[in-house]
């Protein structure tokens, strides 16, 4: 029989599950083309702007599939767009990107049609529409930490899982918890008015002193939940809901 301890080596099941979840966290969002999902195929700068990058999408088996979109790397303002917002912007632009656009668009030394998106990622920096995934994925990352860190104590992501169009479960416990079943936090992925939020990562910092100072229990939920030993609701705490 194999010694389990050993393939673990000192990382052990728990940090193995934790390191999965973050590599996972960046197949929570994909960019969609209509009813079809791409993958990104290059990145690049605009070879002519140099505050324009562009993004190359693919459906991963066939290369003539590709399409380049050209966005800025600053608002309106001169204020540099982050990458994250970048990604967004860009997904939420290519539901309303026709066939005919990319039929139409000029092609570069490649052969890919490139379509410039400045207006709609400019649109959304001024209205940002953000998707559920881009919600999900920021509140768990929030709790994705080094496989070394500095703090045994520090919260860590062990898993998560998307409950409802409002709400995601992460669940969490410590580098120091070995085998032992994490705890489940519920946390808002939307605001009283419906409308899509990225910025509960606020949570991160709050978690560790509602759990030092017991108040955390006070939000403990009646459900049962095989994948973690209690559940703890922070959606209304968060958003006033």
């Amino acid at each position: 029989m194999t010694d389990q301890s050993m393939m673990w080596d000192q990382t052990g099941p728990s940090g193995l599950q934790a390191q999965l979840a973050d590599e996972m966290l960046g197949s929570v969002t994909a960019f969609a083309f209509g009813q079809r999902v791409r993958l990104v195929r290059g990145v690049m700068n605009d070879p002519e702007r140099r505050s324009v990058g562009r993004v190359v999408l693919w459906d991963g088996q066939q290369l003539d599939t590709s399409v380049a979109f050209d966005v800025p790397l600053t608002d309106t303002h001169g204020v540099n767009i982050s990458a994250g917002d970048l990604e967004a912007a860009l997904r939420s632009a290519l539901g309303d990107i026709s066939d005919g656009e990319v039929e139409e668009a000029p092609r570069d030394a490649f052969g890919i049609p490139v379509v410039d998106a400045s207006a709609a990622v400019q649109g959304f920096m001024e209205h940002p529409r953000f998707h559920l995934s881009d919600a999900l994925r920021a509140a768990a990352a929030a709790f994705s930490v080094p496989s070394e860190p500095e703090d045994p104590d520090e919260l860590r992501l062990r898993g998560f899982l998307l409950l409802d169009q409002g709400t995601c479960r992460l669940y969490l416990d410590t580098p120091a918890s070995q085998d032992t079943l994490p705890i489940g936090v519920d946390l808002p992925l939307q605001d009283e008015d419906g409308s899509v939020i990225v910025g509960v990562t606020g949570a991160h910092a709050v978690l560790p002193v509602l759990l030092d100072t017991g108040e955390l229990e006070r939000m403990r939920k009646d459900v049962h939940d095989p994948y973690c030993h209690t559940v703890y609701d922070l959606v209304a705490w968060l958003s006033g809901r």
